[in-house]
């Protein structure tokens, strides 16, 4: 009991910790420090041609990447371009914890732990990823900056 008992206080531990940052995120923000808005779509299919994007930047609040993301989403509904590559996107909030719970009270494992949102694209292939990629791109800007979307690994 005392074992579950301490992995129980660092689930929590870490979790208080992930929210205390958002919070020192939120308060310290400022777009004067957006050039763009970094967004890398990674190009590995792990599940079966389906992978994933994310805002890949540190000094945004979460909330900031929720409603980036969403505008992304909303403006692929709408560009046929996209639409005509088969791909399927959607919109999800990725907590690795839940998916390798053993890393959390082990500093080097929960080093590679996170929280964040993501933009789930099904049917994906390298090839579509080079034909979305640039119609992502040409995004309206959000909150007057401009898009830098890449896919990688």
């Amino acid at each position: 009991m005392e074992g579950r008992q301490e992995y129980i206080a660092s689930l929590q531990a870490w979790h208080k910790r992930l929210s205390d940052q958002q919070a020192v995120l939120e308060a310290s923000f400022d777009m004067r420090d957006v050039k763009d808005w970094s967004v890398n779509l990674w190009d590995d299919f792990p599940d079966k041609g389906t992978t994933y994007g994310y805002v890949e930047m540190g000094f945004v609040p979460d909330y900031i990447y929720l409603d980036l993301l969403m505008h992304l989403l909303v403006y692929t509904r709408g560009n046929s371009q996209i639409r005509q590559t088969g791909v399927n996107l959607s919109l999800r909030f990725h907590d690795t914890s839940s998916v390798y719970p053993t890393l959390i009270g082990h500093p080097p494992g929960e080093y590679s732990l996170f929280k964040r949102w993501e933009i789930t694209i099904a049917g994906a292939s390298s090839e579509a990823l080079e034909q979305v990629v640039p119609e992502l791109q040409k995004a309206p800007m959000y909150l007057g900056k401009p898009f830098d979307i890449y896919s990688e690994s």
